[in-house]
C-alpha cells in the first residue's frame, strides 16, 4: 500500500512538473519578440491635401509611415480596438499593396503578454480607408477573426467643393489618392 502511494505521489509530482514546464513554454512562445509602442506622430491629411492643392498636383501620397501614424492615432482614440479583456500595448504596420500587416503587442487579462500578427485588406469607402480583417495569428497558431473588428480610418480631406476623389490606388508601400480639382472662377 505504501509503495503504491509513493508511486502515485511521484506520478502526481511529475505531472505537476510537466504542466508547469508546458505552461512556461507556452507563455514564452506567445510573448512579444520585440517591444512595440503606440506612439505616433500626429499627421493632418487635410494639410497634406491642401498643400497638394496649392502645388496644383492632383495626387496625395500616403506613405507607409503616414498609414502607420494614422492607424495608431485611430486605435489609440478607439475605445476597444481588440477583443474584450485585451489591452493594446504597441503596434507596427507594414503596407503591401492593398494589404496591411500588423504586429500587435497585447496583454490578455492584464497578465499574459502576447504578440499577434493580423492581416487586413485595405478598401476605400469615401472619405475613409477601411481595414477588413483577413487573418489573425500568434506565431503559427491561427486565431478566430471575431477577435478583430473592421477598422474605419477617417481621412480629414478638404471640402468636397474644392476637390473630389477620382481614384485611390494601393501600390507597394504607399496609397495614392488621385483628386479631381474643381476650381471655380468667379468672373
Amino acid at each position: 500500500m505504501r509503495k503504491a502511494l509513493k508511486r502515485l505521489a511521484i506520478l502526481i509530482g511529475i505531472l505537476i512538473l510537466l504542466l508547469a514546464c508546458g505552461g512556461w513554454w507556452l507563455v514564452s512562445y506567445v510573448e512579444p519578440d520585440e517591444e512595440l509602442t503606440m506612439s505616433y506622430e500626429a499627421i493632418s491629411v487635410k494639410d497634406k491635401a491642401l498643400d497638394m492643392i496649392k502645388k496644383l498636383k492632383p495626387e496625395l501620397v500616403l506613405t507607409e509611415a503616414d498609414i502607420n501614424n494614422l492607424v495608431k492615432m485611430h486605435m489609440s482614440a478607439s475605445a476597444e480596438p481588440l477583443a474584450p479583456d485585451t489591452t493594446l500595448d504597441g503596434a507596427a504596420f507594414d503596407l503591401d499593396g492593398d494589404r496591411l500587416i500588423a504586429k500587435l503587442n497585447v496583454t490578455y487579462k492584464d497578465r499574459l503578454p502576447v504578440q499577434l500578427q493580423a492581416e487586413y485588406k485595405l478598401e476605400w469607402q469615401a472619405p475613409n480607408i477601411v481595414l477588413r480583417p483577413r487573418a489573425l495569428t500568434v506565431k503559427d497558431i491561427h486565431l478566430p477573426l471575431r477577435m478583430l473588428e473592421t477598422q474605419v480610418i477617417p481621412l480629414d480631406l478638404p471640402q468636397q467643393d474644392v476637390v473630389t476623389v477620382q481614384d485611390v490606388q494601393f501600390s507597394g508601400e504607399q496609397i495614392s489618392i488621385l483628386f479631381k480639382l474643381q476650381l471655380k472662377l468667379n468672373l
